[in-house]
């Protein structure tokens, strides 16, 4: 149970941390991580990269690509689950873990991104759902719901903090 709610931890987080370096905007069809540029702020943009990020992280997290997932997290990142989990390194040990439960049919669906009055902070939320290995190698479904913090680096979105449960 503990691996199941780790890993549905991690794929929230993934979710809802995808998105970083591309001046383009997002698409859900890209791993590309997104940024925003500098100027007048584009919710409307935001929300897209944000979303595209959370469907990178999908693509990341089902393929096993663990390098893929941390270019969406600030070093300080904060993940909370069933345990506490803070800084990147301990992150990566944590997906490198999941990863190895042969997660699968994972979806999201969010709830909505919302910004911060002078648009260096978003979070978005929403419920998920995904099928991995449990003990014996017997399938589990798990659901749950997820809260991503993102703040704007640079014009780039980076996670800061990320809470899940299931």
């Amino acid at each position: 149970m503990r691996n199941h709610c780790a890993i549905a931890l991690l794929a929230v987080g993934g979710l809802l941390s995808s998105g970083c370096n591309r001046p383009a905007p997002a698409t859900a069809d890209s791993s590309t991580p997104s940024s925003t540029t500098a100027g007048s702020f584009d919710e409307k943009a935001a929300r897209g990269q944000i979303l595209g990020n959370d469907s990178a992280y999908v693509r990341a997290l089902v393929s096993k690509n663990v390098d893929s997932l941390m270019v969406y997290y600030d070093p300080s990142v904060v993940s909370l689950g069933k345990t506490a989990t803070k800084g990147t390194s301990d992150l990566r040990t944590s997906y490198n873990q999941a990863v190895k439960t042969n997660v699968r049919d994972l979806t999201f669906q969010s709830g909505g991104v919302n910004f911060s009055n002078d648009h260096s902070m978003a979070w978005d939320h929403g419920t998920f759902s995904q099928t991995s290995d449990g003990p014996n190698g017997k399938p589990v479904k798990t659901s749950g719901t997820f809260l991503n913090v993102w703040k704007n680096v640079g014009g780039q979105w980076k996670m800061v903090a990320e809470i899940s449960s299931s």
